[in-house]
């Protein structure tokens, strides 16, 4: 099996054809010709691999998966959506991993957001991050998120102790 940091998610179009409109979708959002998107079609194995989970997937990747895969299931296009460990060039099938529904896909997603916000979170308060309201005073708050660092309102800086 490849050792990936990042499971993997795999969309495979349900059938040896697809409607035009999914066709230029997949051109789209990917660096595959028209050509190459079809004959993935036929050759029954997925038409996008995602690695899920990195910069990619927090700045808007997953977003635009979840668009896209919830327009082809209004319209009715068939798909199979697959979460794995392996990228279907690995000569390895993909074909093993369970089957997942757009709303699980979803709930992944949403999951990862909250935890990935919770991280940041306790980045700002591991590394300090300085937050003045209009009338509030910055020392308290900057020494709960960091030891060490004062803060001078009246020479508006920071300086270590």
């Amino acid at each position: 099996m490849n050792d990936l940091s990042s499971p993997r998610l795999h969309v495979r179009i349900d059938g040896v054809t697809a409607p035009a409109r999914v066709l230029a979708e997949l051109k789209q959002v990917s660096t595959l010709g028209l050509a190459e998107v079809r004959s993935l079609i036929a050759a029954g194995v997925p038409v996008l691999d995602v690695e899920m989970f990195t910069n990619d997937w927090y700045d808007g990747g997953a977003a635009r998966v979840l668009n896209l895969l919830s327009g082809w299931e209004a319209q009715g296009v068939g798909y199979i959506l697959r979460e794995t460990l392996t990228e279907p060039d690995a000569g390895e099938a993909t074909d093993d991993a369970p089957q997942m529904t757009l709303d699980e896909l979803r709930t992944i997603i949403r999951t990862s957001e909250e935890e990935r916000a919770r991280a940041d979170e306790l980045d700002d308060l591991r590394y300090g991050e300085v937050i003045v309201t209009e009338q509030g005073d910055a020392s308290a708050t900057l020494a709960a998120v960091s030891p060490g660092v004062t803060y001078d309102a009246r020479r508006d800086s920071r300086r270590s102790e």
